[in-house]
């Protein structure tokens, strides 16, 4: 592994591992040096936990991102998360300007399920769509690619319903993505669009809910893209990575808030 430097930013959840808490092990076991920004913090996530403390950092993002630049670092990858308004990924787009080499890859971090997170407006697909739009990978889940698409939801996608999805999200501007969490009967389907080319990967499906693991997905891809790895490269390693993860937490279901995915860690150094 070469040393390189990742900047991520999104908000930070002290307890429920997803978001910066997850980014940063992960990032740095596959040996990227790793700057963080985080929009906000938060006690938990926000799925489930109820009355949970929150700290808008936004106005800092920009400022915090023109001091470190003072001091030049040259970035690899900038990877983005949930940053929740339309005015914190106006900053981010603006953040992006002052480290015009890195490729840039984006969690819309937006919606699951039909519908958006609570407290995100509708304006909100827009501006990621921005976003998105200035990405060397674009990483949302079904329903995020929906919106970003301007298609109707489905919870029962047919073959020609996700060729049209992808043909929309390349017209909109996107160059490369990759679509998770399609379900696929007794497996889930992530899509990859590439040069307008479709790839499909098939990870088994595991029963259950599991918070935090489009998080680790996304977390592994930028890794791995920061290390010099393909897309296909990329998507393969966190595909394996966050089933091991999946696997690993449906067998204690107290642990039902994030992914049990620290055990694994070494793994990512080792397939690098």
């Amino acid at each position: 592994m070469q040393e390189k430097k990742v900047m991520t930013i999104q908000d930070f959840s002290s307890f429920g591992q997803c978001s910066i808490s997850v980014a940063l092990p992960i990032l740095s076991a596959m040996g990227n040096e790793t700057v963080a920004l985080p929009v906000a913090l938060l006690s938990t996530h926000t799925s489930e936990f109820k009355d949970y403390t929150l700290v808008d950092l936004s106005d800092n993002l920009l400022k915090s991102a023109e001091h470190i630049k003072r001091y030049n670092p040259d970035f690899d990858v900038i990877y983005t998360g949930y940053l929740g308004t339309s005015a914190t990924v106006s900053q981010t787009l603006e953040i992006l300007k002052l480290f015009p080499s890195a490729k840039i890859i984006v969690d819309p971090a937006m919606a699951e399920s039909g519908k958006l997170y609570d407290g995100i407006h509708s304006d909100y697909v827009d501006s990621v769509l921005k976003l998105c739009q200035e990405s060397y990978i674009c990483l949302p889940n079904f329903t995020e690619a929906c919106m970003l698409a301007g298609k109707e939801y489905t919870s029962t996608p047919d073959d020609d319903f996700l060729r049209t999805l992808c043909q929309s999200l390349f017209s909109s501007g996107i160059k490369t993505f990759a679509i998770t969490g399609i379900d696929n009967g007794d497996s889930l389907c992530v899509i990859v669009g590439e040069q307008k080319r479709i790839r499909k990967y098939f990870t088994p499906k595991i029963a259950g809910k599991y918070y935090g693991a489009g998080d680790v997905f996304s977390s592994v891809v930028a890794g791995a893209i920061a290390q010099g790895k393909t897309v296909a490269q990329a998507v393969t390693l966190a595909l394996d990575f966050t089933g091991k993860a999946v696997l690993e937490t449906s067998k204690d279901k107290s642990h039902w808030y994030g992914l049990k995915f620290e055990k694994f860690l070494p793994l990512l150094s080792k397939n690098l």
